[in-house]
């Protein structure tokens, strides 16, 4: 990564001048400021973050608009500014009044490996210890089904490089398969713990619980939300992957065929959270609070670790919770 540019994370206060290029993440319609004009923010980013912008342009609402529509997600922009305080959270302001600029970036001024985040471990090794996990599973025909499932090259490619989620947890390449990895050593702990369990449902499912994931997102600069992600979700995609490959193994057990499924479709344990159905078999609730821990945690951890040296709590909105530094 480049030495000397302005990264993210290292925007954590008030009043730092900016002139740096970032992706556009996100982007919010123009609207009218309770106290000045018009304006509209995007959410930018780099591979150590990201934050905010609010561009107020002249307060006039056409030419904020101007700018607004001159800007695409995924693209790259120079960003100068100065930072500001909203809330618990540091955001940057740019005023066109203010000679600020931001403007989509030209190609050849800045280096790609600045945006793409990768995770720290080896996707190789991970899925490795995946497969060694896998192959305790004693059931012929849950051992079939997940063997036809990664005989295609291409999922197995999307699968250790597609990220976990948009910005939530695990949000890079090679996220998914870390989160997975982590659910399914969790499960498999659980499993030993409740002998009681369906030991090879339960790795399966941990397994193949977010498996809709590899169709998604796309990745380039950014992180997004593919139109079959977000029309569908990844738990509707995710269930009719493993219906389908279920399908395809001769004299597949009904019923088993129906509680992976379910298992899948019950993996964030309640409908607000997006399950179109709730846990209802007990390796259904093991893994559901397997995946809750795993990413709650990862984000805990995410934002320790991020905190100013000077802070004694960070404001986590997405956990809508301060978390202690000390």
């Amino acid at each position: 990564m480049a030495a000397g540019r302005q990264w993210v994370n290292g925007i954590i206060e008030k009043g730092m001048e900016i002139d740096c290029i970032y992706a556009i993440k996100k982007k919010d319609p123009p609207r009218k400021g309770k106290r000045a004009g018009y304006f509209f923010t995007i959410v930018v980013s780099d591979a150590t973050g990201e934050i905010r912008v609010n561009y107020w342009g002249k307060g006039e609402e056409a030419a904020v608009r101007t700018t607004y529509e001159a800007l695409r997600e995924g693209s790259m922009v120079r960003v100068r500014g100065r930072s500001d305080l909203f809330g618990d959270s540091v955001v940057v302001q740019v005023n066109q009044g203010n000679g600020d600029i931001l403007e989509e970036a030209k190609e050849g001024t800045y280096d790609l490996a600045d945006f793409i985040v990768a995770s720290k471990k080896d996707p190789e090794v991970m899925y490795q210890e995946l497969q060694e996990l896998l192959s305790q599973i004693n059931d012929e025909h849950i051992r079939r089904m997940l063997d036809l499932m990664f005989s295609d090259p291409s999922l197995v490619t999307a699968f250790k490089t597609s990220p976990a989620s948009v910005s939530y947890h695990c949000a890079w390449v090679g996220g998914l398969l870390e989160h997975t990895l982590n659910v399914a050593r969790a499960c498999d702990f659980i499993s030993r713990l409740y002998e009681e369990l369906d030991r090879d449902l339960l790795l399966a499912s941990a397994v193949l619980h977010d498996i809709g994931k590899v169709r998604c997102y796309n990745v380039s600069t950014t992180i997004t939300e593919s139109v079959d992600g977000r029309l569908r979700g990844h738990i509707m995609i995710g269930a009719q992957m493993v219906e389908d490959t279920c399908s395809r193994c001769p004299d597949f057990p009904e019923t088993l065929r129906t509680k992976l499924v379910h298992m899948v479709l019950a993996s964030h344990g309640t409908n607000e959270k997006g399950s179109p159905t709730l846990p209802s078999i007990p390796e259904a609730l093991a893994l559901t609070f397997a995946d809750e821990m795993d990413a709650k945690l990862e984000r805990f951890i995410r934002a320790r670790d991020n905190g100013g040296r000077e802070d004694l709590f960070v404001v986590d909105h997405m956990l809508g919770t301060k978390i202690y530094l000390g």
